[in-house]
């Protein structure tokens, strides 16, 4: 406990040690009804508590440190899980997160910390795939008799939007749990000529300035034009990767 309370503010982690809830984690670890693991913590709530008290125990050597970013993403895909109703999709969507998302994620660990963008393109892979399977009962189907008509009717109606079911879609192929079909190629058209400075700062002043166009394309267009960021990365960001101290607006890229 001595590990856990060393800090230079002694009084908030006295005053954070009275939370009803923190006295309630403590006292289940100490007489065993909690395991002391991870796996035992993430079954606990409220969650930013249990956080807060798996990295102090992580920080103190108690538990092997493991990302921030997995354990926020387990706790998603826990509670998104319990939404899905369907038990063979219930398994299915378990089977890919555990088997393909989790091991690329710790791969990805291993090399360096990680950031918000990669738990959210996990989770937006969950939440098409998920869709996928329920678009699929709609035509009166399963994963294991789709056909490719099938696959082209999805992709066609939304493209952009369900793009990130691919990863699901190849998993299931690779695995034999679905036929092996086309995905269709992600076509980018590119302008073969570099843009010219004098027509980029025109853009830019257009984007800048020009009150008819879209807010949200303005933004998107100044991202690109300034920063050269794929739009791609762009629509992934989210309102927590926006920062405004009362002083200055940065956005984390």
């Amino acid at each position: 406990m001595t590990a856990l309370l060393e800090t230079d503010r002694p009084k908030s982690r006295l005053i954070w040690l009275r939370n009803p809830n923190v006295v309630r984690l403590l006292r289940g670890l100490a007489a065993g009804t909690i395991p002391l693991t991870h796996e035992g913590l993430h079954q606990e709530a409220p969650w930013r508590t249990v956080h807060h008290l798996r990295d102090l125990l992580m920080d103190s050597g108690v538990l092997p440190r493991v990302d921030r970013q997995i354990l926020l993403y387990q706790r998603w895909l826990t509670e998104r899980l319990a939404t899905i109703e369907d038990p063979e999709h219930h398994r299915l969507l378990r089977h890919f997160a555990t088997w393909h998302q989790m091991r690329r994620l710790r791969a990805a660990a291993e090399k360096g910390p990680l950031g918000r963008s990669q738990t959210h393109q996990a989770k937006q892979e969950t939440i098409q795939a998920g869709a996928f399977l329920t678009w699929l009962v709609g035509r009166g189907r399963t994963v294991e008799h789709c056909r490719q008509a099938d696959l082209d009717a999805w992709h066609t109606e939304k493209p952009a939007t369900r793009r990130p079911a691919q990863t699901f879609l190849r998993w299931c192929m690779r695995t034999g749990r679905m036929p092996r079909l086309t995905l269709p190629p992600q076509v980018i058209a590119q302008d073969q000529a570099p843009l010219h400075q004098h027509r980029r700062l025109a853009m830019l002043r257009r984007t800048l300035n020009d009150d008819s166009l879209p807010l949200r394309s303005r933004v998107v267009a100044a991202f690109v034009l300034l920063y050269a960021q794929p739009v791609g990365r762009i629509v992934r960001l989210t309102i927590d990767d926006v920062t405004d101290d009362g002083t200055t607006i940065t956005v984390s890229l």
